[in-house]
């Protein structure tokens, strides 16, 4: 007689050993039991059960025929709003660049990361370690002067700096997107003011804001034109800026490290005496107000540091 092995599963029917009192919510592939349960159930056993009787209700509904095989038309209405975790993401507002697209009929696709680098005739990675753009760069060692080029200045420091003042301004134009995309106006640079040219009161009001800082001393020595308005920059406000409470403690930790150590500008020879002779004052200060306040107590004084009398 042939045993079964016990490695292998035991194949179950496709039914429950109990009654039915699940409450189905199909929309949401779920099954809610809200009966107790005794003290001698077996959990697997009753859990596998109410799994069956969801695939069985499931395996009811119509189903059709598609590419990733065969589907189930999950019915339209659900027994039990489910709470959403997170609050229904709010619609990205569209930037100049997503307009643009959308007008002509733009679709994004994925490049590749990998190039066919001309120089060294192998595959290389669009950006990053060992990229296209470094052996473009290691290719280019040798520049050659132009007629109308200086010939004391450096090639290579020109197109870093100019690669550089790139970046920036496509930073620039990125900021700018959002924040109109936001709803907000950004002035992205001065006002051009060639003659000929009127680019209103607000244009020139931003034109001579920036000329007001744009010396070393932040226009502080500048000369003042008649009649011109000086209160355009906003005001700096003086004061301490507020730190948290570990940050404090740290600054006053490294400022009593320093008195200790010697390592500073302060004598700590020096600081202790005076905070010696501070606290003598101090001690003095209190033992004279107490004596003061001994003799209201006892009453006023006459000429001559005599007690007036009662006659």
């Amino acid at each position: 007689m042939c045993q079964p092995n016990p490695q292998e599963p035991i194949s179950r029917p496709a039914t429950a050993s109990r009654e039915d009192n699940l409450t189905y919510d199909l929309k949401n592939m779920a099954a809610y039991d809200i009966s107790p349960l005794s003290t001698g159930t077996d959990l697997a056993a009753y859990s596998r059960d109410s799994v069956q009787l969801l695939v069985n209700k499931l395996f009811v509904l119509p189903r059709n025929k598609g590419d990733e095989g065969t589907l189930i038309a999950l019915p339209a209405e659900e027994v039990f709003r489910l709470p959403r975790a997170k609050p229904i993401p709010k619609e990205k507002p569209k930037t100049r660049w997503d307009k643009f697209m959308e007008e002509r009929n733009m679709k994004k696709r994925k490049r590749s990361r990998l190039v066919w680098d001309e120089i060294e005739g192998d595959w290389k990675p669009r950006w990053g370690y060992k990229s296209a753009k470094k052996s473009q760069e290691n290719a280019n060692w040798v520049h050659e002067v132009g007629d109308n080029e200086n010939p004391n200045e450096n090639p290579f420091d020109k197109a870093r700096s100019e690669q550089r003042l790139l970046k920036a301004r496509q930073k620039m134009r990125e900021v700018r997107n959002k924040v109109e995309a936001a709803g907000g106006k950004l002035r992205a640079s001065v006002p051009d003011l060639d003659a000929g040219q009127k680019r209103g009161k607000q244009g020139l009001k931003e034109a001579i804001k920036r000329a007001q800082v744009s010396s070393a001393s932040f226009g502080k020595f500048d000369r003042v034109a008649p009649n011109e308005a000086t209160n355009l920059q906003p005001k700096r406000k003086k004061g301490i800026t507020p730190v948290s409470a570990g940050a404090e403690k740290e600054n006053y930790l490294k400022a009593v490290g320093r008195v200790m150590s010697g390592d500073g500008p302060v004598d700590k020879h020096k600081a202790a005496q005076v905070g010696v002779s501070h606290d003598r004052r101090n001690d003095a200060n209190a033992r004279s107000r107490q004596q003061s306040k001994r003799r209201s107590k006892q009453g006023g004084q006459g000429k001559g540091g005599k007690k007036k009398g009662r006659r």
